[in-house]
């Protein structure tokens, strides 16, 4: 359960988020996707770290943090081998930062915004477990 609701969705400037409300798996898109090698999804654990990846494949671990409708991760990222974008770094680990938006939140879904200036997306995050 993200966070209780009486009346449907929430809208961004209600939203108030509980990091013991993201504790466990989210996918990508819908529930539906719960399971499968193709899903991207996310493990918010207790401790305050995660994962994130696809299927049963972590690409990258570390620390999250939320604070009002914002979700903060820090992660370490594993090398892909189709980066071929910088030849020093092809290869390496990489640290990453996100923060996400949370818009909308039901019992067992969010819709978060996030991305860079000119290149913002929705997504979608349903709750397996």
């Amino acid at each position: 359960m993200i966070i209780p609701l009486l009346c449907g969705p929430l809208v961004a400037a209600d939203v108030t988020i509980y990091a013991d409300n993201l504790q466990g798996m989210w996918v990508k898109e819908s529930k539906s996707n719960c399971g499968t090698s193709a899903a991207e999804y996310v493990l918010f654990h207790g401790n305050g770290t995660m994962e994130a990846g696809r299927g049963t494949e972590p690409r990258s671990v570390g620390f999250w943090v939320v604070s009002g409708n914002t979700i903060t991760l820090h992660m370490l990222v594993v090398p892909m081998e189709e980066d071929t974008t910088n030849v020093f770094y092809r290869g390496r680990y990489s640290y990453s930062y996100l923060t996400a938006e949370v818009v909308t939140a039901t019992d067992d879904a969010i819709e978060i915004l996030t991305g860079t200036i000119g290149n913002m997306k929705n997504i979608i995050l349903a709750k397996c477990r």
